[in-house]
C-alpha cells in the first residue's frame, strides 16, 4: 500500500480549503498544465522580486534576496521540465503578460516600497503557494503521478525555507496599507493555477524595456549606513602589495551595482526564452557573491564596509540606457577586464594571500560564464526586440 506520511501530506485538510484542479480533468497533460502555469506565475514572482532589490536599503537583506531568488529559478526550471514530460510544454518564448495572475504582479509591483513588497511576497504571496501546493500532493492521484512528486516537495521545501526565514526579518511587519494587503489577498484566492489552455494569442509581447508601478527602479539606494565612496586605483608602480589588495577588495564590493543592474534588468527585460531569466538570475547571484568577497576581505584586512563606501554611479548611467544596451554593458564588455583579473591573481598568489587569490579564480571562472551569456542572448534580443542594430554594432555601443 502507498504510504501517504513519506510525503508530508497534511491528512487534516482546513477548513476552507482551497479549489483543486488536479481531481477533473485527471490526464497527464492536464496535470502538466497546471505545474506549467504554476511555474510561469513563480517565474513572474521572482522577477518581481528582483526588481525590488536594487530599492531594499538593509545592507543583509539586499545580500540574501539574490541567492533566494536564484533559488526560485531553479525550482521553477524543475517545473518546467516536468510539465514538459507530462506532455504540457510552455511556450518557447516567456509571455510575461499571459501568465496567470498577472493582475497579481502588477499589484505588487506598485508598493509604497521595498519593505512593503517585502511583507506582500514572502508574508501574503508564499504561505499561500505553499497551502496550495499542499492541497496538491493530498491528491489521490499522488500514485499515477508520482514522478512529479519530488519536484512538486522540493519547491514546498523551498517555500517553506523562506516563509521561515522571512519570519525573522523585520521586513515582515512592514506597515503597509491594510487595502493595499487585502486587495493582494484577494487576488490571490482567485490566482488560476488551474491549467487552463494555452496562451492567448491575443495578448501583446513586450519587445521592449517594460515599467510597471514603481519598477524598474531609476535610482537604486546606498544601504544604510554605508559612505558614498569609490575605489581609487593606486599607482601600479609604486603600490605596495597591502595597497592594492585594498583596492581589488573595494572594488568587488562595488559589484554592488552590478548585481543590482541585473536584478533591474530581470525585471525589465523584454519577453525572451525562459532560460534567459535563468542565467539572468544566476548572473545577479554571482555578481551578489563578487560583493561579498571583498565584503571578507574587508573584514581581514580590518576595515570598515560602511566607512569604505559605496556608489551607486554605475548603476545609475546603466538604467539610462535600453535593456539590450544594458545587458551589452553588462556581459560584453568583461572580457576586456581578464588581463587585469589574471594579473590580480597572480599578485595574489605571489604574496600568498590565499583568500583574494580564491576570489579572483572563482571571479574569474563566473565572468567567462557572463560572457558566454551575452554572446548567447544578446543576438536572440536583437531579433525578437526588431532592434536595427546588429551583434557588433551592440556591443560597440556598449563600450
Amino acid at each position: 500500500m502507498f504510504d501517504m506520511s513519506r510525503h508530508n501530506i497534511n491528512m487534516n485538510p482546513p477548513v476552507n480549503p482551497l479549489p483543486r484542479p488536479f481531481l477533473d480533468p485527471t490526464s497527464p497533460r492536464s496535470r502538466g498544465q497546471v505545474l506549467r502555469d504554476l511555474g510561469d506565475f513563480q517565474t513572474e514572482l521572482f522577477r518581481t522580486t528582483a526588481g525590488w532589490i536594487p530599492l531594499v536599503p538593509r545592507w543583509e537583506l539586499r545580500r540574501e534576496l539574490a541567492g533566494l531568488v536564484f533559488r526560485d529559478a531553479r525550482r521553477v526550471q524543475d517545473l518546467r521540465q516536468r510539465a514538459r514530460e507530462l506532455n504540457a510544454p510552455a511556450s518557447s518564448r516567456h509571455k510575461s503578460r499571459a501568465v496567470p495572475g498577472a493582475e497579481l504582479i502588477e499589484k505588487l509591483c506598485q508598493a509604497d516600497d521595498s519593505a512593503f513588497a517585502f511583507r506582500a511576497i514572502y508574508g501574503v504571496v508564499k504561505p499561500h503557494l505553499a497551502h496550495w501546493l499542499r492541497r496538491h500532493l493530498q491528491d489521490e492521484l499522488v500514485v499515477f503521478d508520482a514522478p512529479s512528486i519530488p519536484v512538486v516537495e522540493a519547491n514546498l521545501a523551498e517555500l517553506d525555507r523562506q516563509i521561515t526565514w522571512a519570519t525573522q526579518q523585520p521586513e515582515i511587519d512592514a506597515p503597509a496599507d491594510p487595502a493595499w494587503l487585502d486587495a493582494i489577498e484577494g487576488l490571490l484566492e482567485n490566482l488560476p493555477l488551474t491549467g487552463g489552455g494555452e496562451i492567448e494569442g491575443g495578448i501583446p509581447w513586450v519587445d521592449r524595456g517594460r515599467k510597471i508601478g514603481r519598477l524598474p527602479a531609476a535610482r537604486s539606494v546606498l544601504p544604510t549606513g554605508f559612505a558614498e565612496g569609490l575605489a581609487i586605483a593606486p599607482d601600479k608602480n609604486s603600490s605596495t602589495y597591502d595597497e592594492r589588495a585594498l583596492f581589488h577588495a573595494h572594488n568587488f564590493l562595488m559589484e554592488l551595482q552590478a548585481a543590482d543592474s541585473c536584478a533591474s534588468l530581470l525585471f525589465d527585460a523584454p519577453d525572451m526564452p525562459w532560460d534567459f531569466y535563468f542565467d539572468t538570475a544566476r548572473h545577479m547571484w554571482d555578481e551578489t557573491r563578487h560583493c561579498e568577497f571583498g565584503e571578507i576581505k574587508l573584514r581581514q584586512l580590518g576595515r570598515d564596509i560602511r566607512q569604505v563606501g559605496l556608489s551607486n554611479l554605475a548603476y545609475l548611467m546603466r538604467q539610462t540606457i535600453d535593456p539590450i544596451d544594458r545587458y551589452a554593458a553588462l556581459t560584453t564588455q568583461e572580457a576586456d577586464a581578464f588581463p587585469g583579473k589574471h594579473e590580480g591573481l597572480r599578485d595574489a598568489l605571489a604574496h600568498a594571500d590565499e583568500l583574494s587569490a580564491r576570489a579572483w579564480s572563482y571571479d574569474i571562472s563566473d565572468e567567462t560564464q557572463h560572457v558566454r551569456y551575452g554572446s548567447k542572448w544578446i543576438p536572440i534580443m536583437i531579433e525578437l526586440s526588431g532592434e536595427v542594430r546588429n551583434y557588433e554594432q551592440v556591443k560597440r555601443d556598449a563600450t
